[in-house]
């Protein structure tokens, strides 16, 4: 038997799509309004990934007009065809819109971006039949509340030109179990088309349906078992949301889905929060009756007990270079110049910028992010010597830029080295202070479990001294309205003129002490 521990991929690993190379597996996930975007991921058994980096990494690949500007990418998906990678995704930023980037390297640079169109988002694309096939959800709601069917057409995925009109693939203006069908993925396997959609939201109604048609074009049949993957009905399991989903071939012909899903534990139970973002699950797919039948019968657990056993290629020669971005960090808005960082060693240099709670996120903010993988757990920092006021530098806990705590060395009113903890809940905020007379370096340290953040600080070799906490379901996505989830940052606040703030002894333990 073989036992797979989800999730594969934990911290912030969304709408996950997945292609096979051969025996190489490799997997794309969404980064909203972090950069790089879409994380890229490398395996050889669909449980063990690798991170690699990400795919966008400058303005030309998410701004039509090639310049520095609003990044919000959704859900991408990754091909492979004739040798070379294909990723569609869309910036939702105003005036945006859908996009085709590749590369032949997936752990190098990719191309431009390719624009197709500016209507919705969750751009799929299929090689088959000689074509491009490029399907998508439209975003055109009803009164009654239906939102719109899943459309298709066929590109040149090199220029993004559409090669004849979108047709719709769904009746009704609605999917197959709910109002809203989104994330469609078109397979051709065997004489079928099969259509994966996710659907019902990304919240604790999301699932997964399918449908099957001997045409692209549909109509497609819906299956009688839809939805195919959910947990909506299983309140009080520890893992939800389930959905969005993607499906993929090993060597040996066994079948398997990656998906999202999130977390909501506490010592073994139940919470109603999640602070870990959508995550990366995998389940095994069996067919049956020409249908996908994932995991037991559309469910998963946290481990999944299976007589298939894991796809595997020890000859793998993939390899990435272990940059800043492939050890996890992430920046919001381009990255400024003379940030630096041997994420081994746990040594940075960040270059001051906009206060996390700044809404010009496109303009850089003033930190470096990475994403929180268990809800035990714990990040330490130390600053070389606290800034001048106004600015000020420490570390924090990100939902959103109304939803965060920072602990941030500077100097007060009366001129006196302090560190201060600020909570910041959507309109309010709650302070509490620290004096920190000497003139060393600052020791800063976050403490999390399912319940709170803890914040700590020291002076020099001075012992610890607790600053305070606060509740962590104030930072969850449910209360944030966030589909990205906490991340753990260094962050720098203040005029891009002053010297960087250099932090050493920066470590993120995952796990209960």
């Amino acid at each position: 038997m073989t036992t797979i521990s989800n999730p594969v991929v934990r911290g912030v690993a969304p709408d996950p799509s997945v292609c096979r190379v051969g025996g190489d597996y490799f997997l794309a996930t969404s980064t909203f309004d972090f950069l790089p975007g879409v994380r890229l991921h490398h395996s050889t058994d669909l449980v063990n990934w690798r991170l690699l980096g990400g795919a966008v990494t400058r303005p030309a690949q998410y701004r039509r007009d090639g310049r520095p500007g609003e990044v919000t990418l959704y859900a991408p998906t990754l091909r492979h065809h004739d040798g070379r990678f294909y990723l569609a995704c869309t910036n939702v930023a105003d005036g945006q819109g859908n996009f085709v980037l590749s590369t032949d390297d997936p752990a190098g640079e990719w191309s431009d971006a390719a624009w197709v169109d500016t209507h919705a988002f969750d751009p799929s694309l299929l090689f088959a039949d000689g074509t491009c096939y490029y399907t998508r959800r439209t975003l055109a709601p009803l009164p009654d509340g239906r939102l719109g069917p899943v459309v298709q057409c066929e590109i040149d995925p090199a220029t993004g030109a559409k090669l004849g009109p979108m047709r719709e693939l769904t009746p009704d203006y609605a999917g197959f179990s709910s109002n809203d069908i989104e994330g469609p993925h078109l397979y051709k396997i065997g004489a079928w088309y099969y259509l994966f959609s996710a659907e019902g939201g990304s919240w604790k109604g999301h699932m997964q349906t399918c449908g099957r048609s001997r045409s692209p074009w549909g109509p497609f049949e819906p299956c009688p078992d839809n939805p195919v993957i959910t947990h909506r009905h299983r309140v009080g399991h520890p893992i939800q949301t389930l959905g969005h989903a993607d499906l993929v071939d090993a060597p040996d012909g066994s079948w398997w889905a990656v998906m999202l899903g999130t977390r909501h534990l506490a010592d073994g139970g139940f919470v109603f929060h999640h602070n870990l973002g959508r995550e990366t699950f995998l389940a095994p797919v069996e067919w049956r009756d020409g249908w996908p039948v994932v995991g037991a019968e559309g469910t998963i657990e946290l481990r999944t007990r299976t007589a298939r056993p894991l796809p595997s290629n020890p000859a793998s020669t993939v390899a990435g270079p272990r940059t800043l971005w492939a050890a996890g960090w992430s920046t919001q808005g381009l990255p400024a110049a003379g940030l630096t960082g041997d994420a081994s060693a746990g040594s940075f240099t960040l270059p001051y910028g906009r206060p996390l709670d700044s809404e010009e996120r496109a303009a850089g903010v003033g930190a470096l992010f990475l994403p929180q993988q268990e809800d035990d757990a714990r990040f330490t920092a130390v600053l070389a010597a606290a800034p001048e006021a106004p600015a000020a530098a420490g570390v924090a806990v990100h939902a959103s830029p109304r939803h965060h705590y920072t602990l941030l060395a500077g100097t007060g009113p009366d001129g006196v080295r302090e560190v201060v903890l600020r909570r910041t809940v959507d309109d309010m905020a709650v302070e509490q202070r620290v004096a920190l007379p000497g003139t060393g370096p600052v020791r800063l340290r976050i403490e999390a479990t399912v319940q709170r953040y803890a914040f700590f600080a020291a002076d020099g070799d001075q012992p610890y001294e607790s600053v305070g906490a606060g509740a962590a379901r104030l930072l969850s996505a449910e209360t944030a309205e966030s589909f990205v989830g906490c991340q753990f940052a260094l962050v720098a606040a203040g005029d891009a003129g002053l010297p960087a703030a250099c932090f050493s002894g920066v470590h993120a333990t995952w796990g209960a002490a």
